[in-house]
């Protein structure tokens, strides 16, 4: 299945300093990310590049940002861009040469990586700043186009002190590194700019950024994981992603997270998730004709397995990872080779368009066990054609006509479940 989506997902539990508060649910929420962009949006694993714990040193995320996204000839102009980051955030004194302006003194918000605040070939390590991502992610967009999200399950402030809740906050005090040490890296970060850059600014134009909590505020996990991603999958596996507002997904997960922690959201604001993700269609939703004088036609019939009195459920779209419940049935009357006619069975209006559902059930053509137990017969007869071997005629002749039969009947049956097969080939 075709999906226009590409993703770098990082999630850091344990940390290479022994400085540094290790977490518990980051490497989680990365895999949760990542599975719902593999099974719900249908995105191939190949256009998903995932780093954890040790595997996400600064020099990996950064060559991983450079190999996956900047310098991917299959991302196309426009198509949709996620980098996600769950571990911890933390802040470093700018160096002298920051800020045009002189005599300014101005904190440096930074993530973590795995090798945060430790000693390097190079140096001491200072995480990827604000402006180090923010820059990238300008080079980024002038390729590839504006259809870029940041997402950072992560906070830049400090805890109140002797807070109890320490150990589940997404914050680290930085005690090693220094100031100048933000220049070292694989991404260029220009000294001598206006202003300093922060994951909170809101005059970027170049994409989409969402974080864990307002600035000043702090960024909580739990046994559910993060606060901001578990809201965010909650509402992204609830809601019809491909009708629903970006404004409107933003509120729900607001309104989900609680009033303890709120998301910040900046940039660019689509119409949609992922500025207009582009969903596909899902092949096992057939489209219903209505007609005035013959009924309701789909255009499935007896060779696709369908038999009159067979029900299917109606749906309001087709459209892969978007939610979408069955909002009535369809109850087959009449059953023609290629097409079937029926009656809608429904206590409620219904849309001017509808989908019936092809479910892999007993009546259309091969289910998944069946398909199974269609190759282990063609495995079978593949066995016994090996063991008729010339010891007896008699028994040979006798394995020989099974083994036909056993691969006439196997063919029929894939045959038959071809337009079952023909969603799970794409």
């Amino acid at each position: 299945m075709d999906s226009h989506v590409f993703a770098v997902i990082v999630g850091i539990d344990q940390y290479k300093s022994g400085d540094i508060w290790n977490l518990e649910a980051c490497v989680d929420d990365a895999k949760s990310m990542k599975r719902w962009l593999v099974d719900d949006l249908g995105v191939p694993k190949h256009q998903i590049a995932m780093l954890l714990n040790e595997r996400a040193t600064k020099q990996n995320i950064e060559v991983t940002l450079n190999t996956h996204l900047l310098n991917n000839s299959r991302i196309q102009k426009d198509d949709a861009v996620l980098i996600y980051f769950a571990g911890h955030g933390s802040t470093l004194k700018a160096p002298h040469d920051w800020l045009l302006e002189k005599n300014s003194h101005c904190n440096v918000e930074v993530l973590c990586t795995y090798d945060h605040d430790t000693r390097g070939p190079e140096g001491r390590i200072a995480g990827i700043s604000a402006r180090a991502m923010h820059t990238f992610i300008h080079d980024l967009a002038k390729l590839k186009g504006n259809n870029i999200t940041l997402m950072l399950d992560s906070c830049f402030t400090s805890p109140p002190p002797r807070s109890r809740e320490r150990s589940c906050i997404r914050w680290t005090s930085t005690s090693k590194a220094a100031a100048e040490d933000l220049y070292r890296g694989q991404h260029f970060c220009p000294r001598l700019q206006k202003r300093n850059e922060s994951f909170y600014s809101r005059h970027w134009t170049t994409h989409t950024i969402i974080t864990a909590c307002k600035s000043g505020a702090t960024a909580f996990e739990g046994k559910e994981g993060g606060k901001l991603t578990s809201a965010f999958l909650e509402t992204m596996r609830t809601a019809p992603l491909h009708d629903t507002a970006f404004y409107d997904l933003m509120e729900e997960i607001r309104e989900r997270m609680g009033e303890a922690q709120s998301l910040h959201c900046s940039g660019i604001h689509p119409d949609r998730l992922f500025n207009a993700i582009p969903f596909t269609q899902d092949h096992s939703y057939i489209p219903l004709q209505f007609h005035s004088h013959k009924g309701v036609r789909i255009e499935l019939g007896s060779s696709h397995g369908i038999e009159k009195g067979r029900e299917l459920s109606l749906h309001a779209h087709n459209h892969v990872g978007s939610r979408n419940p069955a909002i009535a049935s369809f109850i087959v009357q009449q059953v023609n080779p290629t097409w079937c006619l029926g009656r809608i069975k429904s206590s409620s209006f219904l849309p001017n368009h509808c989908w019936a559902r092809v479910s892999h059930s007993p009546g259309a053509g091969l289910s998944y066990h069946g398909l199974r137990k269609a190759f282990r017969a063609l495995l079978h007869s593949a066995t016994l054609h090996k063991l008729a071997q010339p010891v007896s005629q008699s028994v040979s002749i006798l394995a020989i006509k099974s083994s036909k039969s056993e691969l006439i009947e196997t063919a029929e049956a894939i045959l038959a479940s071809k337009p079952l097969l023909a969603p799970l080939m794409k």
